[in-house]
């Protein structure tokens, strides 16, 4: 976040972006929320989260950071970041900046704990906050694939999250391709989107445009999935869902 020519890239003023002038319409049970939207299909190469105000919904803070593969070669890293990030013109900023997985998660908790949102002991789950994805992909499947390939245990707080196309499509009874992505929600709500798509946090903060329209809705955010810790499985918690 200090890098200069970071800074140039991205403003990261994300409160500009995020805005609101008025108040969710519906009690939520829970404090904040939590946006999230991984990028990498081999491993994770970015990690971006935004915490919106489930009261308010206003931008609180974010955590950013570009994660480095831990089991690909430098070569293939080379060619998979120039076709990923190069067409952003924001490869070299990767290179300078990404780091390891097990260190991005430390900086993650250390964050979440600053914020009040996770206890320091081992094993917490999330307090009084919850992921919200655009899909299940990011805490279903990509969550666990790489803490097997950094060969850590799953964290407890990525345990339940919200998938805001399942509460999209049932809150606004709309055509499940309406409800089907990022970019269909937006142009269904008529929200405009900023930044490059496949970005992970310009795609965060359209996302967590989404997010903030339908709490001015009066939309209820609850969690739609949850992994029991045991046989790891996921049930699904809404009947309607995408």
């Amino acid at each position: 976040m200090d890098d200069p020519v970071h800074l140039e890239k991205f403003n990261h003023d994300i409160s500009k972006d995020l805005q609101v002038n008025a108040a969710a319409k519906c009690s939520q049970d829970l404090d904040f929320f939590l946006v999230l939207d991984l990028e990498g299909k081999i491993e994770i190469l970015e990690f971006p989260v935004i915490m919106i105000d489930a009261k308010t919904m206003a931008f609180v803070d974010f955590f950013h950071r570009f994660v480095r593969p831990t089991e690909m070669s430098e070569q293939h890293i080379n060619k998979y970041i120039e076709g990923k990030y190069g067409k952003f013109g924001v490869d070299r900023v990767w290179h300078d900046t990404a780091i390891p997985f097990t260190e991005v998660l430390q900086q993650f908790e250390a964050w979440l704990i600053q914020h009040h949102l996770l206890g320091k002991e081992q094993g917490s789950s999330l307090n009084r906050a919850a992921f919200v994805t655009c899909g299940n992909w990011d805490l279903k499947t990509k969550i666990p694939s790489q803490c097997n390939v950094s060969k850590i245990k799953l964290p407890p707080y990525f345990m339940e999250w919200i998938n805001l196309k399942d509460v999209f499509y049932n809150f606004y009874k709309t055509k499940k391709s309406e409800a089907s992505g990022m970019r269909s929600m937006m142009n269904s709500r008529k929200i405009p989107m900023f930044g490059s798509h496949h970005l992970g946090i310009d795609d965060t903060k359209n996302i967590a445009r989404v997010l903030q329209h339908m709490l001015a809705d009066g939309a209820q955010m609850r969690i739609t999935a949850r992994r029991n810790p045991d046989s790891q499985n996921v049930k699904f918690l809404f009947e309607n869902r995408i």
